[in-house]
């Protein structure tokens, strides 16, 4: 087996692994996550123009819990926020939101400073963060070109 083989078959268990990392800590941060209530602090929508333009909906948000007060950011479980193509489809995510008013979140009992405001329990975190999926199949596609072109010769 070539060294650029080996290369790209350790390159894709690391990215299966990371794949793996990404869906099961969105999977313990739904499982884990403890009702509380919070305020709302601020609330914007930003705009990159990187592939394409992306609009990014953000919700600043306050809470204590065991006495500690946190600040965090997050919409959903799991890694980075949904953006959006449109101002409009990033608008709808937050407009349930009112600066100053209360409104539940959900907070990972063994990182409290970790939480989030949707709880999306769907069966596969794929669904509501592509990202596993598209690593894994990068991952997949590492280690069986190796594989399939050794078994090809």
């Amino acid at each position: 087996m070539s060294k650029l083989s080996v290369i790209s078959i350790i390159v894709g268990v690391v990215l299966l692994g990371a794949a793996g990392y990404i869906a099961y800590s969105q999977q313990q941060s739904l499982s884990s996550g403890v009702q509380i209530e919070t305020t709302v602090e601020s609330k914007e929508i930003t705009y990159s123009s990187d592939k394409g333009g992306r609009y990014t909906p953000h919700v600043t948000y306050s809470y204590t819990y065991d006495g500690t007060q946190y600040t965090s950011d997050n919409i959903r479980p799991g890694i980075g926020t949904k953006a959006s193509n449109t101002r409009a489809a990033a608008e709808d995510r937050i407009n349930q939101y009112t600066v100053g008013e209360t409104t539940t979140a959900y907070v990972v009992q063994d990182s409290p400073s970790k939480s989030y405001l949707k709880k999306k329990s769907n069966p596969l975190p794929v669904m509501t963060n592509p990202l596993p999926l598209i690593i894994g199949v990068l991952g997949l596609a590492l280690v069986g070109l190796p594989v399939y072109k050794s078994a090809a010769s």
